[in-house]
């Protein structure tokens, strides 16, 4: 009989990684071939591609074994199932094994379905829905959820994720990539949304696409900078230019309130302070999303820091120093933060239409906070993008305060 390669078959069969096929290539040089190939009636290979492939290469005459099946599905199944079970398979492996073995399984239960129903009377109940995931699961031996994460990967993934993780790449994870989907896939939906909101933003609102150093705000003009700058030691110098900015624009009483790393708070508040701003406390903002890890000093954050500076002498009302924060999804900018925070502050570090400012606008999170609490404010974005996101979003909360207080009058 002819051996042939069927290419759907083949293409259920992971390839040896090299050591692993010069070892079997060694076995069958000096061995001779053990275990026959298994092939169909018509001579297509369903086990031992490997093995033929190096018969071939040593010319070696190979020995055969005949399965007869039922029909296809049988057959194609039984190439799955063979691969399963020789092969040293991660869970992504055997994921993509899973799911033509799940299409297979799906296209036996409606068969034995159809010919089961063939049976009964009319009277009588068919059987329960086939639960083909969380059968498939257990054939391929990984959880229900790993193999529905693995799927959503297969779909969405580019290829060179997928060789990763065929791979066992340390560096990525079903979880991993599975993840990040999800978030743009959330990213997606949530600009499509926002496109769909006209930018219509009142008089009281300023918004620039420009780096702040570039912009001209009036000196002593600002009751309140509330900003979330880059955290990183690189961008440590735009936090120098940030306190030159806030000295000059913030009147006398006003306030600075930014994010900061905690690594760096010292340092930061040494450039505040050499430009005449007086520290004058720490908030602490419990995260309530995931936390980060700092594998160089061996931290897992909890929290989040914000430094209040003042400008003269702060004359307003108390405030809290410690907030719970709410998850706020970075579907929009990677450093979004929540509007609890924001919220909180503007409404009680300034009243109504003064002027609150953020030099890092990012997707406009604390300018959606002045603007539902009635305050005038002024944004500066670099990144085109998120500054259209920015004036969007802020659009949004404009549009809605307006709906709300249509509805109190009515």
């Amino acid at each position: 009989m002819q051996l042939t390669v069927n290419p759907e078959y083949e293409k259920l069969v992971f390839p040896l990684k090299p050591d692993e096929y010069n070892s079997l290539k060694k076995s069958i040089k000096e061995d001779g071939l053990w275990l026959p190939i298994i092939v169909n009636l018509e001579g297509e290979i369903l086990d031992g591609h490997h093995r033929y492939k190096i018969c071939n290469e040593l010319e070696i005459q190979t020995k055969h074994a005949i399965r007869e099946f039922e029909n296809k599905l049988f057959e194609k199944k039984f190439v799955i199932e063979c691969n399963l079970k020789r092969r040293q398979l991660n869970d992504y492996q055997k994921s993509e094994l899973g799911i033509p073995l799940q299409k297979i399984n799906e296209e036996l239960a409606k068969q034995k379905e159809s010919d089961r129903k063939k049976g009964l009377s009319s009277n009588e109940e068919s059987s329960p829905t086939f639960h083909s995931g969380e059968t498939t699961a257990k054939a391929i031996g990984v959880s229900r959820g790993t193999f529905e994460r693995a799927k959503k990967v297969i779909e969405s993934a580019p290829e060179d994720i997928k060789q990763k993780l065929r791979d066992g790449n340390e560096h990525t994870s079903i979880s991993k990539e599975y993840q990040k989907i999800q978030k743009n896939e959330k990213k997606s939906i949530r600009h499509q949304e926002i496109r769909k909101t006209q930018v219509n933003l009142p008089d009281k609102v300023t918004l620039h696409n420009s780096e702040f150093q570039k912009v001209f705000i009036e000196g002593g003009s600002v009751s309140l900078i509330i900003t979330d700058p880059p955290y990183h030691d690189d961008a440590l110098h735009l936090f120098q230019d940030l306190a030159v900015h806030a000295s000059r624009v913030l009147r006398d009483g006003g306030s600075l309130v930014t994010y900061v790393g905690q690594g760096n708070i010292i340092k930061v508040g040494n450039m505040m302070e050499d430009q005449g701003l007086k520290f004058w406390w720490p908030f602490s903002i419990k995260n309530s999303g995931p936390s980060a890890s700092v594998f160089g000093k061996k931290i897992l954050v909890g929290g989040k820091i914000m430094l209040w500076f003042v400008k003269g002498k702060y004359e307003g009302g108390f405030v809290r120093d410690f907030l719970d924060s709410e998850f706020q999804g970075k579907e929009l900018h990677e450093w979004a933060q929540s509007t609890v925070e924001s919220d909180y502050y503007i409404k009680h570090m300034t009243i109504e239409n003064e002027i609150v400012y953020d030099p890092f606008l990012g997707s406009g999170t604390f300018g959606v906070s002045a603007v539902k609490l009635n305050r005038q404010f002024v944004g500066c974005e670099i990144d085109k993008e998120h500054f259209e996101t920015a004036q969007r979003l802020i659009s949004d909360a404009v549009n809605s305060e307006k709906k709300e207080n249509v509805s109190t009058v009515n």
